[in-house]
């Protein structure tokens, strides 16, 4: 064996388990970085549509929004039971709304549109349209 060979054996073993132990913390801390960028990403991206009712834990949150005529607001279903979005007056009817189903409705007069589940009366929620 040439002596450069036997030089390499002798340093590997001990460069290894820091070479291995350097790899791995650097992809975990990519791992997190790339993680927690994600996570702020798509809480920004919810921040921005102010035109969001999430239907989750049997309520619809927010269970007031406020937009300007002209906004389409969509309800997204992110509970494990069917729900459906009523207006009291019936100007907007969705239907039945499973796990992750969306409704979808544009509001272009001003005014309080108040709605409910027709499967859990309980569940109300108001949408305000203003200028405001």
């Amino acid at each position: 064996m040439s002596p450069a060979v036997s030089n390499i054996l002798k340093v590997m073993p001990t460069t290894r388990p820091r070479f291995t132990f350097a790899l791995l913390a650097a992809v975990l801390l990519a791992t997190v970085a790339f993680g927690a960028k994600k996570s702020t990403d798509k809480s920004d991206k919810e921040d921005d549509k102010g035109d969001q009712v999430s239907i989750k834990d049997m309520k619809f949150s927010p269970a007031t929004l406020t937009v300007k005529p002209g906004t389409t607001v969509t309800w997204t279903n992110k509970d494990d039971h069917d729900h459906t979005v009523v207006a009291s007056d019936e100007t907007f009817k969705s239907g039945n709304l499973s796990h992750g189903e969306t409704f979808e409705h544009k509001f272009e007069k001003k005014g309080k549109f108040q709605y409910a589940c027709t499967y859990h009366p309980r569940m109300k929620g108001t949408i305000v349209v203003s200028d405001d």
